[in-house]
C-alpha cells in the first residue's frame, strides 16, 4: 500500500512536471547537463564545448527552478523503483505460493523499469506528444498492478469449494468494471494527446492568449469531451449495479462511490480548464483524479469475484 501510494505521488509529481513545462528541464537523462547534481546558477553549467547542448539552447534559456522540478520527477523515479523492488522482494518472501499476488508484483516491478526506459525516450524526443502518453500509460499499467497485489494480498488466503470466488454477479460485475476501465483509460490517453497537441499550440501561436488554445485543438477535444460523459455514464452505471448486484459487498459499493465521486470531480476540474483558460493546478488536479479513478475501478474489478465482507 505504502509503494502504491508512493507510486501515485510520482504521478502528481509528473503532472507537475507537464504543467509546469520543466519536461526539458534536464535537456539529458540519467544525468542533468551531465551533472549528477544540477546546477542552481547559470555559472555551474559546463562550458560550451565540454557538453552536448540542445539546438537553439542557450544560457538565457537556463531556468534553475525547471531543472530541478524535472530532476525531483526522477528522484522520486528512483525511490519509487526501490521500493516496487522491495516489494517484489517481500512478495517472493511472503506469497510466493499466491500467484495473485507475486504475478502482479513482478509485472509492477518490470513495469517501472520500462516506464524508466521510457522517461529517457521522452527526453531524447524533446517530449512528442505519443512518447509522453505512451510515458503516462506504462506508469499507469504499474500501478494498477500495484493495486491488484494489494487487493489480493488484502484478501488472505480464500479457502473454499468454489476457490473463495462468488456467483455469476460478482463475475458480471467484475468484467463489467474491466470495461469500464478500458472505456476511462482510452478516454486518458486521448486527454494526453490534447494536452501534447496544447503545447504545440502554445509555441506554434504565441501570439494567442492561454484561454483561446484549445480553439486550435481540433476534433480531438470534442472526441475528449463527449467521451468524458461516455465515461462517466459508465462509472454511475457500474455503481448502481455493484449497489443492487452486489448488497451486501461493503469494499465493492465503497471502491465505485468512490469512483462516481471523483469522476464528478472530474467533470468540474474539466469545466475549470476550459473556462478558465487552462489553469495548471486543474491540470494536475485532473491527471491525478483520473489515475485514481482507474486505480477504483481495477480494485472493483478484483474485489467483486472475492465474496463480500458479509454472508452472500
Amino acid at each position: 500500500m505504502a509503494t502504491t501510494a508512493l507510486t501515485y505521488f510520482l504521478m502528481a509529481v509528473g503532472a507537475t512536471v507537464r504543467v509546469s513545462g520543466a519536461g526539458m528541464g534536464c535537456p539529458d537523462w540519467p544525468k542533468c547537463f551531465g551533472l549528477l547534481v544540477p546546477p542552481t546558477t547559470a555559472a555551474e553549467l559546463p562550458p560550451l564545448g565540454t557538453y552536448d547542448y540542445p539546438p537553439g539552447w542557450s544560457v538565457d534559456t537556463f531556468d534553475p527552478l525547471m531543472t530541478w522540478i524535472e530532476y525531483l520527477n526522477r528522484l522520486v523515479g528512483a525511490v519509487v523503483g526501490i521500493a516496487i523492488l522491495a516489494t517484489l522482494v517481500m512478495a517472493v518472501l511472503a506469497f510466493r505460493r499466491r500467484t495473485d499476488v507475486l504475478v502482479p508484483t513482478v509485472l509492477a516491478f518490470v513495469g517501472v523499469l520500462y516506464a524508466a526506459w521510457l522517461g529517457s525516450r521522452v527526453v531524447a524526443h524533446e517530449l512528442a506528444p505519443w512518447m509522453v502518453t505512451a510515458h503516462l500509460m506504462s506508469a499507469l499499467v504499474v500501478v494498477s498492478a500495484l493495486v491488484v497485489a494489494v487487493v489480493n494480498a488484502g484478501r488472505g488466503d480464500v479457502v473454499s469449494d468454489d476457490g473463495g470466488r462468488v456467483g455469476q454477479e460478482g463475475r458480471r460485475i467484475s468484467v463489467m468494471a474491466v470495461a469500464v476501465f478500458v472505456v476511462t483509460l482510452v478516454q486518458g490517453a486521448i486527454g494526453t494527446q490534447v494536452r501534447g497537441i496544447l503545447e504545440d499550440v502554445s509555441q506554434a501561436h504565441p501570439e494567442l492568449a492561454r484561454g483561446d488554445w484549445l480553439q486550435k485543438v481540433g476534433l480531438i477535444d470534442l472526441v475528449h469531451r463527449n467521451l468524458a460523459l461516455v465515461a462517466v455514464g459508465a462509472i454511475f452505471f457500474l455503481a448502481y449495479n455493484v449497489r443492487v448486484r452486489l448488497p451486501k459487498h461493503t469494499m465493492a459499493r465503497r471502491m465505485t462511490m468512490a469512483a462516481a465521486g471523483m469522476a464528478v470531480v472530474q467533470l468540474v476540474s474539466g469545466s475549470v480548464l476550459t473556462q478558465l483558460s487552462l489553469p495548471p493546478p486543474a491540470q494536475v488536479v485532473h491527471l491525478l483524479v483520473a489515475t485514481l479513478i482507474l486505480g477504483a475501478l481495477t480494485a472493483t474489478a478484483i474485489l467483486a469475484r472475492y465474496p463480500g465482507d458479509e454472508p452472500q
